[in-house]
């Protein structure tokens, strides 16, 4: 029996109130992290697309400077003689310092820089060659030159924009504008902001944090390294690792990593035409302390109420205990009452026992002495018979008529055949016989049905109909005892039609699902209402007596169910009857057998 809820122990109850109540707060705090990181998640978005149009803004303020420059007939003059001029060094010192660039300078068809806005500086590129600069090449071949590197001249960073320069659509030179991007980075940091630009290749040249500047975001291989090295991009930087430990991967866009025992949510973003990512890290601190705010709320909330519903639990079991012992004693008085009740009701039980029992000896009986009844009709019949042969067969064989003779011994062979017909439906209805199931085809069992029942067919003159598939339906079953059940059915219906001027039976089977419906139909008397409850019970018959034992459709059920399927009986809308019987169909077997 399940125990109340009062009288489950409070410890128990405790133990249940705190799991229920951690469960609570698991899911809570479950929640408000997912809450917190989706707010963190488009703030973040944000701030990339801020970044990304601040720092295209900042390019694209030189953008122009390169076609300037190559439009210029005082460059395209000077590329022609081959030769540095002053005039165009002062040129690009006043177009530089009125840009606000950091360095523009000229170079002709063979990387050698003719004229820069730096001349005046110690360190200027003038009489350099930077012909093994990518911006230089890509211009060279007609196209617009975008690089970020280290000078290899001054060693400060720059981003290098470059143009090719035509005269008479013949290339005579490069014209290149360098920007100053570190304005950028101090504004970065300055806001407080993790931002990190990088290459395609990985490596982080733009950085919020100084020392996370020249690394990378994924180890290079060889061959990248060697194609860094051959463009001088970098200098002489170890371009190490970038200290980054991924903790949980969403997409390629976002993460949340590891980086000095402090945890960030990293979003990215590809720049197109760039090749560049821009990259946003943002700490997690937000998140924990709203995560473990909930926590700690919820947590003390929930032990209120734990408290709250024990000290009422404790209240309520008080007044209980005060109220029970009030009914124990009212209890205790019906106690007495009751067992004078008691008493008179075994009395009264007793006296319904003694009755009840001898209406089961009655009924016992009544049941044998049917029984005997229906046998001593169907066995003495054929005893008597048997006298009468035994008798004429003594005087043929006295007489030497052997042929007589073996007709009439005949007869008596038939005779205890029909005898033991009987006594085996007295066997089968008394012992249960194993089920034994395997592989069937059911229209060999009904051929064989068929067969033995055909001269009944003949001499009743009953048309017969069938309606089989054509392919082979197969059951799991005992061909022997179906094919049983199939004779019963056949006696019991043409049984029915004795009398009938139309008698016509119709045996049909049909697949339904996992099973096989056989169904057969006669044109008999059908099926009388109150009968119908009790059609396969033993010893029931409708016949005269000595004309059956009423065994034929209990049997029939039993070897149905042992089978695992199911038997029913229907009257047809016109005439006659119907008996439906469900079996399972052959499935896969251990052999590796298949329906």
């Amino acid at each position: 029996m399940v125990r109340s809820f009062r009288q489950i122990p409070t410890w128990w109850l405790l133990l249940i109130g705190i799991t229920i109540a951690s469960a609570t707060v698991w899911q809570v705090t479950r929640l408000a992290y997912n809450v917190e990181l989706e707010s963190m998640i488009e703030t973040g978005g944000e701030r990339l697309t801020l970044y990304a149009g601040t720092l295209r803004g900042a390019l694209s303020r030189y953008a122009y400077l390169p076609y300037v420059l190559a439009s210029s007939e005082k460059v395209q003059e000077m590329l022609a003689r081959g030769k540095s001029t002053p005039e165009v060094n002062l040129y690009l010192e006043e177009l530089n310092h009125k840009a606000g660039s950091a360095t523009v300078y000229v170079m002709d068809a063979t990387g050698q820089t003719l004229a820069t806005s730096n001349w005046r500086d110690p360190l200027s590129y003038l009489g350099r060659n930077y012909a093994f600069r990518p911006y230089f090449t890509t211009a060279k071949a007609g196209h617009e030159g975008r690089f970020f590197a280290i000078g290899v001249t001054t060693g400060q960073p720059g981003f290098f924009m470059s143009h090719p320069i035509y005269h008479n659509e013949t290339f005579i030179g490069v014209a290149v504008v360098k920007v100053d991007l570190d304005p950028l980075q101090i504004d970065w940091r300055q806001g407080g902001e993790t931002v990190l630009v990088s290459d395609d290749n990985g490596v982080v040249f733009l950085s919020s944090r100084e020392d996370w500047k020249y690394r990378t975001l994924k180890p290079l291989s060889p061959e990248q390294r060697q194609a860094i090295r051959a463009g001088r991009q970098y200098g002489n930087q170890p371009l190490n690792l970038v200290p980054l430990r991924s903790i949980k991967v969403f997409s390629d866009d976002l993460k949340i990593v590891q980086a000095d025992k402090t945890r960030y949510l990293m979003l990215s973003r590809s720049l197109p035409g760039l090749h560049w990512k821009l990259l946003h890290l943002a700490t997690m601190a937000p998140v924990h302390d709203r995560v473990q705010a909930v926590a700690t709320t919820g947590t003390a909330l929930s032990l209120l109420i734990l408290a709250l519903a024990m000290y009422l639990r404790e209240r309520r079991q008080k007044q209980l205990s005060r109220r029970q012992a009030k009914e124990a004693e009212a209890i205790q008085q019906v106690n007495l009452r009751l067992q004078e009740e008691i008493e008179e009701h075994r009395r009264t039980e007793q006296t319904l026992r003694d009755t009840q029992a001898e209406l089961v000896q009655n009924s016992k009986l009544a049941a044998l002495g049917q029984m005997a009844a229906g046998i001593v009709h169907e066995l003495n019949q054929p005893i008597s018979a048997m006298r009468t042969y035994a008798a004429s067969g003594r005087l043929l064989l006295k007489r030497k008529d052997i042929d007589q003779a073996g007709e009439v011994f005949t007869s008596i062979n038939r005779i205890t055949e029909h005898m033991a017909s009987v006594t085996a439906q007295l066997k089968i209805f008394a012992h249960k016989a194993p089920a034994q199931s395997g592989r069937v085809i059911i229209q060999d069992c009904i051929k064989s049905a068929l067969a033995m029942t055909a001269t009944l067919f003949q001499e009743f003159g009953i048309q017969l109909h069938q309606d089989l598939p054509e392919q082979p339906v197969v059951l799991c079953g005992d061909s022997s005892r179906i094919e049983q059940v199939l004779v019963n059915l056949i006696h019991n219906g043409i049984d029915a039609m004795t009398g009938c001027p139309q008698r016509e039976m119709q045996l049909r089977v049909r697949r339904r699902e996992q099973q096989v419906e056989i169904s057969l139909t006669d044109s008999g008397t059908g099926i009388e209402e109150q009968n119908r409850d009790e059609l396969f019970n033993p010893f029931f018959t409708t016949k005269e007596v000595g004309k059956g034992l009423g065994l034929g459709l209990s049997i029939s059920y039993r070897i149905v169910t042992d089978l695992g399927g199911s038997i029913r009986a229907v009257n047809n809308p016109q005439r006659g009857a119907t008996f439906i019987v469900l079996l399972p169909c052959w499935q896969e077997n251990n052999e590796g057998e298949i329906e």
